[in-house]
């Protein structure tokens, strides 16, 4: 059975993450709760794993064991339950767990700060961004997936942002043309300035989606009459590549994050973001000898 096939009931499994992004501030409390308590478990799991490990004389049962779960408390954290044996790009739009992969991102997008302390694996993001930039995404998904792209250009530029571009494009339309449009003439300059390149990108898909052609295009607006006529011609000869990634954030080994009201924790709440298919000390087929 494939991970996709033993989370299926996404309901149970995720339902809780709807009040996330709720404005009802009990309920937002309970689902953060709720978000702290699987992750805390999932982190202690690991350190459960990792001190079995260490023992001598190491045991092949006990180890196998720990890392199943360790594995299982992993599963059910939002990131890996959703990244997971992900579907192909073909069954994203009838994909069960696609609410909460929408879910998600809308919780960093209107709760940066909160994710931030609690949440943040930018790798995760990014991840979920691109595996949603699918064409053929229903109503109701791609409703969710235009006020996205809208409130990502009214803010200032967040990591990762950039791929929200992706999404733009495989929902685009006379609707999101015409919140771009307005978002052009806003107040703020980064907002003219990140709409601006997003119609832009729309008017020219071949161009690739990178930090080098963002920069190219902000130093071509300054010369231009209208910067959505600047030519595309400049910025083909730049292939797509991915931005340079963060260092990988380590599985944290510190205390319980507590509520919001508390420190916050270098260490991330969220899985890595590949699924621990294995373990990273695998246990040796025999113990190896004992020294005095």
């Amino acid at each position: 059975m494939t991970e996709r096939g033993a989370i299926e009931d996404w309901d149970t499994l995720l339902g809780w993450m709807r009040a996330l992004v709720s404005d009802d501030e009990v309920a937002h409390r309970r689902a953060l709760d709720r978000y702290l308590l699987v992750t805390r478990d999932m982190r202690e799991a690991r350190e459960a794993y990792d001190a079995i490990v260490l023992r001598v004389p190491r045991s092949v049962s006990a180890e196998e064991g720990a890392w199943r779960r360790f594995r299982d408390a992993w599963l059910l954290t939002p990131g890996a339950a959703l990244l997971a044996d992900s579907p192909p790009p073909a069954e994203v739009p009838d994909w069960g767990g696609l609410p909460y992969a929408l879910t998600y991102l809308e919780w960093e997008a209107r709760f940066p700060a909160e994710w931030t302390r609690h949440a943040k694996v930018w790798s995760t993001k990014q991840r979920l961004i691109r595996l949603l930039a699918v064409p053929g995404h229903h109503g109701p998904a791609r409703a969710r997936l235009l006020d996205l792209v809208e409130l990502v250009v009214y803010r200032r530029h967040r990591c990762k942002d950039r791929d929200y571009s992706r999404i733009a494009r495989v929902i685009d339309g006379d609707d999101l043309r015409a919140r771009l449009e307005k978002a052009r003439v806003s107040g703020e300059s980064w907002t003219r300035d990140q709409a601006g390149h997003v119609l832009w990108l729309l008017r020219n898909p071949q161009v690739p989606i990178n930090r080098t052609n963002w920069f190219r295009w902000l130093s071509a607006k300054a010369g231009a009459v209208d910067p959505l006529d600047i030519a595309a011609e400049g910025f083909i000869g730049h292939p797509e590549r991915s931005e340079q990634h963060e260092p990988p954030e380590r599985p944290g080994h510190s205390e319980d994050p507590g509520h919001p009201d508390a420190p916050p924790s270098n260490a991330p709440s969220d899985p890595p973001p590949n699924p621990p298919d294995t373990p990273p000390n695998p246990p040796p087929a025999t113990p190896p000898p004992t020294h005095s």
